[in-house]
């Protein structure tokens, strides 16, 4: 569901020539497949699309849903009768223009298996007239949603709606269009929500909702493993993981921290089954004189993913235990499922692929669109298929891509398809059917010790919601003793209860198992002071059970503050100071006890005294606003909505102007937007070839960055603004853009004509 790089498009859409998504540079469009070479893309029964699918060695594909039962599913949330939620797009790409699909069309539908055959034969329509649903999380009371512009809540009783949706954020999803656009809702072990493409996460608090802010992470899909730590990806990464819990390094806002957890896990290579020309930069060749290769030449198969969609760390029992903890991740450009095995090595996380060049479930059929993927109530993988033969939306599709759509009848029929498909393993056994909701007490406490997660998982929604005092024994028992993962998640159901004392996490932040005592300490940064104080003690004088365990100790010991664990903290950081992140966490706890913790630094560490001198010095935060006037200010706030609207910046550089992974640089504190504005405004006028450094430091994004100056969309004042903007925002401070300056550098580099910069042309011109 994106251009061959979303780089190309990440400040927004080039001009309609014949279609929005060509560049005006690429000339030679012809097909680079032979037609001979490329079968028909007939719409296929379910029984022959069966028949389309290669699955790794000791697994089965069969279906769960079918049409009409369900159309175009983009995500679910399972319920605790183990009913599916389904996100339901019914409105995305009708034709092959989009006509029509700015009518709400989309619906969240439950889907149910009543006689337990593994076959849903049981729809209700929960809620109709959506616009491009997303992401849907069921509560026993209700329904959060997304939909393609705002957070909303919907009553229910049972499985009928009450009322009307109200709105808990009408604008959440401003910025960017249907590809580019939040999604996720995904609940962590923290009783969060988490999102992709988004800085926010949500919690439930009563009848309110509270959203805060979060890292930037991926485009589509988000998943987490069991100790809560959070994976995503972008449409031409399959994987990323990280090595810490969300919201670590985060607690001093004070200091701007600027800080990578993200790690690729696995290469993007891809393995497809069937050639596959039907990919919007697939004429891409070196032979014409293009710096990229998208196609293979000898198999005419994409060489690396283009669009990596929804991911899940699977988690279940139905699947040898090898497979515990590994990735899957969908490719809906070319029709597989991707199976990444993560493994870790002191906190670090690293990723193959086990089946090597061949993919754990490909299709040779065109029109199979695997968007979304998850861990089942029994135990097995659930992917979700679109079915729909257009999967790149308008904005980006190029006049290539649109002729292959074509002249494969892929553009019909614009509705009426989709699948819900179950991968399990033959020599696996499947959880038997069990309604957690009206499990109590001790029976429901019991889940949480689950080897399913899905199970586990639930258990804790369930108890979260239901706040049952009789259960608070039962929970600090477990939290005390029982097996890793049913502990952690006793931790956190009594946090999520607002139930959690320093009593409770008194053994196991003692236990010498490393997630134990890492999710002890973490959950240790959610008590109240008076709480918290009452760990003081034992926090000085704990030891990490191992070095991973060091930056969550780092967090807790700043945040108490006394004497004693500031002493300590100088001594860990002392004793472990090449343990990724231990600076960073320190400073996250050390908020309000800067000025205490300075004369106890090594003066060698100007990092660390730098980032407490501004701490020290900026208690009221970092929000300060520019210190602009007048138009001044009027471009500044213009430029603003550009870079998280019509230009969607933030897709490559994030809304907090830190870079991207993979796909932009950093732009608060750098100097190519800081320094003479001629450079910047080169840089948006023909676009960037990597690598660059920024700030010391060597990024190589994974594609060129777009020459805005072929689009006229982007006249010179909006140019302008974009600068002001970025150049006066965050940390940055330097002086506005007017639009002569576009203007002039237009006139001066026309005969760039998109060509991107590289570094060295940047530094000899300027």
């Amino acid at each position: 569901m994106r251009p061959h790089t979303l780089l190309a498009f990440a400040l927004g859409t080039l001009p309609l020539v014949a279609q929005q998504g060509d560049n005006k540079e690429h000339e030679n469009m012809e097909p680079v497949v032979p037609e001979k070479e490329i079968p028909p893309s007939p719409v296929l029964s379910v029984a022959d699309a069966l028949k389309s699918f290669k699955i790794a060695p000791g697994f089965v594909i069969e279906p769960v849903a079918t049409e009409p039962l369900v159309e175009k599913p983009v995500c679910l949330d399972f319920d605790p009768a183990g009913r599916m939620w389904v996100c339901e797009m019914r409105g995305y790409m009708p034709d092959i223009d989009g006509i029509g699909e700015s009518e709400p069309q989309g619906r969240i539908s439950v889907l149910e298996d009543s006689d337990g055959d593994g076959k849903v034969d049981k729809q209700t329509i929960f809620l109709e007239k959506i616009m491009l649903p997303r992401a849907v999380v069921v509560y026993g009371d209700g329904v959060l949603y997304l939909d393609e512009h705002g957070l909303y809540w919907q009553k229910r009783d049972g499985l009928k709606a009450v009322g009307e949706p109200e709105a808990v954020d009408a604008n959440f999803a401003q910025g960017g269009n249907v590809e580019h656009k939040p999604n996720g809702l995904m609940p962590n072990l923290d009783n969060y929500l988490y999102l992709a493409k988004s800085d926010k996460r949500i919690k439930r608090m009563g009848d309110k909702w509270e959203i805060e802010p979060t890292a930037f992470r991926g485009q589509w899909g988000i998943s987490r493993d069991d100790y809560g730590r959070l994976y995503h990806n972008h449409n031409s990464t399959f994987l990323f993981g990280e090595s810490l819990v969300p919201n670590l390094l985060t607690a001093n806002p004070a200091v701007k921290l600027r800080y990578n957890d993200n790690h690729g896990l696995g290469d993007n290579r891809t393995w497809p089954i069937r050639v596959t020309p039907g990919v919007n930069r697939g004429y891409l060749t070196k032979e014409r004189g293009y710096s990229e290769q998208t196609l293979d030449p000898k198999t005419h198969k994409l060489i690396n993913c283009t669009a990596a969609a929804g991911l899940t760390v699977y988690r279940g029992t139905n699947f040898p235990k090898d497979w515990y903890g590994s990735g899957f991740v969908t490719e809906s450009s070319v029709n597989l499922l991707k199976a990444i095995k993560i493994t870790e090595k002191n906190g670090k996380l690293s990723g193959t692929h086990p089946l090597g060049e061949k993919e754990f479930l490909a299709s040779t059929d065109e029109r199979f669109r695997p968007v979304n993927v998850y861990t089942a109530p029994d135990g097995s993988l659930y992917l979700l298929d679109m079915y729909h033969g257009i999967i790149q939306h308008k904005t980006f599709q190029t006049t290539y891509l649109r002729n292959q759509h074509l002249s494969r009848g892929l553009d019909k029929p614009g509705n009426g398809h989709g699948r819900i498909y179950r991968i399990r393993s033959t020599s696996g056994k499947l959880e038997p059917k069990v309604d957690i909701g009206a499990l109590q007490g001790l029976d429901l406490v019991k889940m949480l010790m689950h080897p399913n997660s899905w199970h586990r998982e639930t258990a804790q929604r369930v108890l979260v919601e239901r706040k049952d005092p009789q259960t608070i024994p039962l929970l600090a028992k477990l939290a005390a003793n029982g097996a890793p993962v049913a502990r952690i998640h006793a931790i956190w159901t009594l946090q999520g209860m607002g139930e959690l004392k320093a009593e409770n996490l008194v053994p196991a932040l003692k236990d010498r198992d490393p997630k134990v005592q890492a999710s002890a300490l973490w959950a240790s940064t959610t008590l109240q002071p008076g709480e918290l104080s009452k760990l003081g003690a034992g926090l000085v004088s704990l030891k990490p059970a191992e070095k991973e365990d060091a930056p969550y100790l780092a967090r807790v010991l700043g945040t108490v503050g006394t004497a004693d664990s500031l002493g300590a903290l100088a001594k860990l950081l002392k004793s472990e100071p090449k343990v990724r992140f231990i600076k960073e966490a320190a400073i996250s706890g050390l908020h309000g006890h800067e000025a205490e913790f300075k004369p106890l630094v090594e003066s060698g560490d100007e990092e660390l005294l730098a980032w407490l001198d501004q701490g020290e010095n900026n208690v009221g935060g970092t929000t300060q606003g520019p210190s602009l006037e007048g138009e001044e200010l009027a471009s500044w706030n213009r430029g603003k909505a550009l870079y998280a609207g019509e230009a969607a910046c933030f897709s490559c550089h994030g809304p907090d102007g830190s870079g991207v992974q993979q796909l932009g640089p950093p732009l608060d504190g750098s100097e190519w937007v800081t320094g003479k504005p001629e450079t910047l405004i080169n840089i948006m006028l023909h676009g960037l070839t990597g690598p660059i450094t920024v700030a010391g430091e060597k990024y190589t994004p994974s594609t060129d960055m777009p020459a805005l100056g072929i689009n006229p969309m982007f006249t010179d004042q909006k140019l302008a603004d974009i600068a002001t903007y970025v150049r006066n925002e965050w940390s940055n401070k330097a002086s506005v853009v007017t639009p002569s300056v576009p203007a002039t550098q237009r006139a001066a580099t026309k005969d760039r004509s998109g060509r991107p910069w590289t570094e060295e042309e940047l530094k000899k011109a300027n």
